[in-house]
């Protein structure tokens, strides 16, 4: 019988291949894992729950004082349109996923009888507007999907 090197056995290949490919796909992930990781909204989750309390008191405060704003989205402008008259209101748009993505705003009335603001292109998908005055004694918010030039009831 004749003796071959080890290495010009198609089966050795074939059995170095397989686990070579697992370790190679691994790496791979890992790489792409830590090139592409998600945003947290929340960095600190047990000051947020704190928060959280507070926070609701002023959603109940704005339902109290009978609060309803109308708002609209489009590509380069907000608009905020409610029966009571406010001198400035703050907008917060938060995005569902990537933090880089929020902005603030504050909306100043112009010359039709709304609030409104100017902004750069918005990116489409899953949005939360929160809306409060300047002395944020309340707020109100919605989760809406951008873009939406309709008229969108808080």
């Amino acid at each position: 019988m004749k003796s071959e090197s080890w290495y010009r056995n198609p089966w050795v290949w074939l059995v170095i291949a397989l686990p070579m490919s697992a370790v190679i796909g691994g790496i791979a992930t890992i790489i792409i894992t830590n090139k592409h990781q998600p945003d947290m909204v929340v960095d600190d989750y047990y000051k947020k729950g704190k928060a959280i309390n507070q926070e609701l008191t002023l959603y109940d405060n704005a339902q109290k004082l009978g609060i309803t704003l109308e708002v609209k989205v489009n590509e380069h402008r907000i608009e905020v349109k409610s029966p009571t008259e406010f001198s400035a209101l703050k907008v917060k748009v938060i995005h569902s996923t990537l933090a880089d993505q929020d902005f603030d705003l504050v909306l100043t009335p112009n010359a039709i009888g709304t609030l409104s603001s100017s902004i750069e292109t918005i990116m489409p998908g899953k949005w939360q507007i929160v809306v409060m005055p300047m002395d944020n004694s309340w707020k109100v918010r919605k989760t809406v999907a951008l873009p939406n030039t309709n008229w969108m009831a808080f």
